[in-house]
């Protein structure tokens, strides 16, 4: 792709909009890079696991299971459980990328998170899809996440404990702002209402990593079946 003035623009407007999600990202990459060290993963794994995994709850809980000594094929099921909701975000942002080839779609579907999801619901509408735009929103998010996690793994003999800092709250704080100005009807007010109580009551249960699945499940099919009652009158 050649390089122009308008591509430097996209690029430094993708940089814009990902500056949020870089700022979460830091304090909460820096924590699972200690947590991924003290599992006893070197700095080289660390990179890794961030640079092909990128999922910052699937990465916690590798990181905690590897300490209580779950076997290989248990941990990757259960992240694979944990991280399919990722499969909803890239069915809603489907549309916007129809048109783009297969390669490029696998990409931006592989550089998907919770939080990137929220920017790029309002920003691929507004922009048409644009691809430089999309792309960069992507690439500076995962980058902090992974220089992050390295400094996180390369600190963790200075910061054994990251618990009284707050940093697990990091990543629930950082959708909350994010999600909240999106929110402007019902259908989409009523999908969070229900995926955060459903998740709630999972959690009240012991049953989080379940809450994760059932909470974006319950919450997608409420707003869907509003909007088609507003829209439709069924």
């Amino acid at each position: 792709m050649k390089i122009n003035h308008l591509n430097i623009k996209d690029i430094f407007e993708g940089m814009k909009m990902a500056l949020p999600i870089m700022a979460g990202y830091v304090p909460l990459g820096f924590a699972c890079g200690i947590v991924c060290a003290q599992a006893g993963m070197n700095v080289f794994q660390i990179f890794l696991m961030s640079a092909l995994v990128y999922a910052g709850a699937g990465q916690y809980i590798a990181g905690a299971m590897l300490v209580a000594g779950a076997t290989p094929l248990s941990i990757i099921i259960t992240t694979l459980i944990v991280n399919s909701r990722h499969v909803l975000y890239t069915s809603v942002l489907y549309p916007y990328v129809a048109r783009w080839s297969f390669l490029k779609q696998s990409l931006f579907a592989f550089q998907i998170t919770d939080e990137v999801f929220a920017v790029h619901s309002t920003s691929m509408a507004k922009n048409q899809s644009n691809t430089v735009i999309s792309f960069s929103i992507n690439i500076f998010s995962h980058l902090s996440w992974i220089t992050s996690n390295v400094l996180g793994g390369i600190s963790s003999s200075l910061i054994p404990d990251t618990t009284k800092f707050g940093l697990d709250f990091t990543l629930c704080a950082l959708f909350i702002a994010l999600i909240l100005p999106k929110l402007i009807n019902i259908p989409q007010v009523l999908a969070f209402i229900t995926g955060g109580v459903t998740a709630l009551c999972f959690y009240l249960l012991d049953m989080q990593y379940a809450g994760i699945i059932a909470g974006a499940l319950l919450g997608a099919f409420a707003g869907y079946f509003m909007n088609m009652r507003l829209h439709h009158g069924k």
